[in-house]
């Protein structure tokens, strides 16, 4: 019985992790999901939506305790295909953005890592700066402003835009 014990107990932290990864995993609405997530999001966040129908896209807005707004624009297709935000804080892009999020990070890796290259050439040393962030590729459009305690921003999927919206639409 001894033998036993000391054996399982090993085994058992092995197998711990590989059956956390079966357990499932919450998803929330993001670029490019469905309309059907945006409940999901304000359930998650645990805050209020209110949702305006104005015939091209419906925009819903989750508004949470902090006072943080997130409003998330649905395609009469069904698909988000932009969100925007205010807060205190920068929301977690990672849920956000879904898919799109590892774009977005390596756009702004890639315009760093340009600065400072330019920087170098031109003898300067000067630090990096924290500023706006404008991102537009062919895959997605993501712009954010704002300091601490106050962060606006957008982000959306060119061609995922219904017909007649402008990007200036998107608030």
């Amino acid at each position: 019985m001894k033998l036993f014990t000391s054996t399982a107990k090993p085994l058992a932290r092995m197998l711990w992790p590989a059956l956390l990864m079966l357990l499932p995993i919450p998803m929330w609405a993001a670029l490019g999901d469905t309309a059907a997530s945006v409940l999901t999001d304000q359930a998650q966040w645990k805050g209020t939506i209110s949702s305006v129908d104005n015939g091209k896209y419906v925009a819903h807005e989750i508004t949470m305790a902090s006072g943080a707004k997130v409003r998330e624009f649905v395609s009469p297709a069904g698909a988000v295909f932009a969100v925007a935000w205010d807060g205190q804080f920068a929301p977690n892009f990672a849920q956000l953005l879904g898919p799109y999020y590892q774009q977005v990070q390596q756009a702004i890796a890639d315009q760093k890592a340009a600065q400072k290259a330019s920087e170098l050439e031109a003898g300067s040393a000067t630090r990096l700066r924290r500023g706006p962030v404008m991102i537009e590729t062919p895959g997605i459009v993501f712009s954010q402003v704002g300091h601490m305690r106050s962060f606006h921003g957008v982000a959306y999927i060119p061609q995922l835009l219904p017909q007649g919206v402008q990007a200036s639409d998107i608030r």
